[in-house]
C-alpha cells in the first residue's frame, strides 16, 4: 500500500470523517471528497518544496515539531487550525487561494469550511509523515538523491526519476481529475534526510 493510500485510509475512516464534519459543519461525504482531493495536492506540493536543500531542511524541521501519537481522529479533533493555516501557507504558497477554490468546488463545501478542514488536516499530515519517515527502512545502497552535500545535477535527475516512476504507477489507479502521487518520492527524500 502506498503512502497516499495509507493516509487516505486513516483520514477517511468513519471516526476521522465524523470529527472533521463536526469541526466544519459539513457532512461525511463532503469531508471524504475534500480529503481525497486535497491529500495528493498537499503531498505533491510538499515534495516539490523538499526538492531543494533549504526546503528539505524546512520540512525536516516541521516534521520534528509534529510528532503527535494519538489516533488520526484524535489528532484531527485536537488540531490547532492557526498552526495548520501557517503550514498550508508554507506548503501551497501563492497557490493557496486557487487550491482552496478548487477544493471548495470539488467537495461542495464553502471556502471557510475548506480552510477549517485543511487547517486541521495539515498538522495531522505532518505527524503522519513524521511517523512514516521514522519507520522507513534504511537504504542499503547509495540513494539517488543525496542532499547532504547540496543539490547537484545527479540529485535533480534522481528526484525526477522518482517523480516520474511514482506518477506512472499512480495514474493507473486514480481518476484523471486527481493529482497522481503515491508518496514514494517524499518518503525517499525523508528517509535520506534522517542520518
Amino acid at each position: 500500500m502506498s503512502l497516499l493510500e495509507t493516509l487516505l485510509q486513516s483520514m477517511t475512516s468513519t471516526s476521522s470523517l465524523n470529527t472533521m464534519s463536526k469541526r466544519t459543519g459539513g457532512n461525511n461525504d463532503q469531508m471524504a471528497a475534500l480529503i481525497t482531493a486535497a491529500l495528493p495536492i498537499l503531498l505533491k506540493a510538499l515534495t516539490s518544496n523538499a526538492s531543494t536543500q533549504s526546503g528539505a531542511a524546512s520540512l525536516q524541521e516541521a516534521l520534528g515539531q509534529h510528532q503527535e501519537t494519538g489516533s488520526v481522529a484524535e489528532q484531527l479533533e485536537e488540531a490547532d487550525e492557526v498552526d495548520g493555516a501557517k503550514i498550508l501557507q508554507h506548503i501551497l504558497g501563492g497557490n493557496s487561494s486557487s487550491v482552496m477554490n478548487g477544493l471548495s468546488r470539488q467537495s461542495g463545501l464553502s471556502n471557510d469550511q475548506v480552510g477549517s478542514a485543511l487547517g486541521a488536516l495539515a498538522p495531522v499530515l505532518l505527524s503522519s509523515l513524521s511517523a512514516a519517515s521514522n519507520q522507513a527502512p534504511a537504504r542499503q545502497r547509495k540513494p539517488a538523491i543525496d542532499l547532504s552535500d547540496g543539490i547537484d545535477a545527479s540529485d535533480i535527475m534522481g528526484f525526477m526519476q522518482m517523480m516520474s516512476s511514482a506518477q506512472g504507477g499512480a495514474q493507473q489507479r486514480q481518476p484523471q481529475n486527481q493529482a497522481s502521487f503515491d508518496g514514494s518520492d517524499l518518503l525517499g527524500l525523508l528517509s535520506m534526510l534522517q542520518k
